[in-house]
């Protein structure tokens, strides 16, 4: 099987045992300076697998299998709240004016449903989840599968996934050492991606378009509306913070984990908090005893018949949430907290 890079159609050849020195290697020559990038879908590529690492099923057979609508969905977010929020080119501007695939894909979507009206919102949460659905399947099959899924697979040597567009996998089996290597050490491959990324977009947008460039990373996967999962908790019976126990009058959403170090929206990561509790415990973790209280509220939050709760569920295990709290603790995050 002759391997070209994008146009490659499967990679199932074993892989190799490697060192974490390896695997770290093989990621940064992915994605510094000197390897190619001629639009910026290695760097997407890379935070959506980031953005979905504590979403990977560790239960599959064989394990570590990732599906393409989890990455696609995130990509997708990514490239709308960039390109239509913040108004940033994907690729070197060339005489003829041709836009990258991702561009070319978002143009037409927003033409053929009439939504690229004066004063629109433009944040991706704000699109019905049926047209976000449409957007990242079609994108799937325009970008995400055609152009990234082989070149970046060639990047990391053939060893970061196996994939297989002949037998139509419907996403990737990760090499559970990377996975391992990328749960633990999340953070800091996100800032060496951000600091590529932010490079590549500075040399191809306007001056005033660069703006405060990390922002617009961290913004373009940040969720404003929480809204649902509040209702969903209510109806649990969540009357009281999670933390203190104090009757809520008024509450918010809190990532138990904090969304800092997930970048993701899950329910089984959510709790209600009072207003003090989720000021003052902000990025931090708390105490272990606490894991102890998410461990069995999730254990029947996750009974609910609900499809955002059978969705965010759908590969949650307590030795995952557990891996994340130990591994955010590794990436520097404070830990202890306890409510005054």
């Amino acid at each position: 099987m002759q391997k070209s890079g994008w146009d490659i159609q499967e990679n199932i050849q074993p892989f190799n045992k490697l060192s974490q020195d390896e695997i770290i290697r093989l990621i940064n020559a992915a994605i510094l300076g000197n390897s190619k990038h001629t639009t910026s879908y290695k760097f997407v590529f890379f935070k959506s697998i980031l953005d979905n690492i504590f979403n990977v099923d560790l239960n599959s057979e064989p394990e570590c299998f990732l599906s393409f609508d989890s990455i696609s969905l995130r990509f997708t977010e990514i490239y709308w709240n960039l390109v239509f929020r913040y108004n940033l080119r994907q690729m070197p501007l060339n005489s003829n004016g041709k836009k990258s695939a991702i561009e070319t894909e978002l143009d037409y979507f927003c033409k053929k449903y009439s939504l690229l009206k004066e004063g629109l919102d433009f944040s991706f949460e704000n699109l019905n989840v049926e047209l976000q659905a449409e957007l990242s399947d079609n994108i799937k099959k325009a970008v995400v599968t055609k152009y990234v899924l082989g070149a970046f697979c060639s990047d990391t040597e053939w060893q970061f996934y196996h994939f297989s567009k002949i037998k139509k996998w419907n996403g990737i089996y990760l090499n559970k050492n990377f996975f391992e290597v990328l749960a633990k050490y999340r953070s800091d491959f996100e800032k060496v991606n951000y600091f590529e990324w932010i490079k590549y977009l500075e040399n191809i947008n306007k001056e005033e378009d660069s703006y405060k460039l990390a922002s617009k990373l961290d913004l373009s996967t940040e969720r404003q509306n929480l809204e649902p999962y509040r209702k969903i908790l209510f109806s649990y019976g969540q009357d009281s913070c999670f933390y203190c126990g104090k009757s809520l009058e008024s509450n918010a959403v809190d990532h138990f984990i904090p969304w800092s170090f997930v970048k993701d929206d899950k329910l089984w990561n959510f709790v209600l908090a009072c207003p003090t509790c989720n000021s003052k415990k902000s990025d931090k973790l708390t105490s272990q005893n606490f894991l102890t209280n998410i461990k069995l509220r999730n254990e029947k939050l996750c009974k609910i018949k609900n499809p955002i709760v059978q969705t965010d569920f759908k590969t949650y295990t307590f030795t995952k949430l557990t891996l994340m709290y130990h591994n955010a603790i590794l990436n520097g995050f404070q830990t202890n907290w306890t409510p005054c």
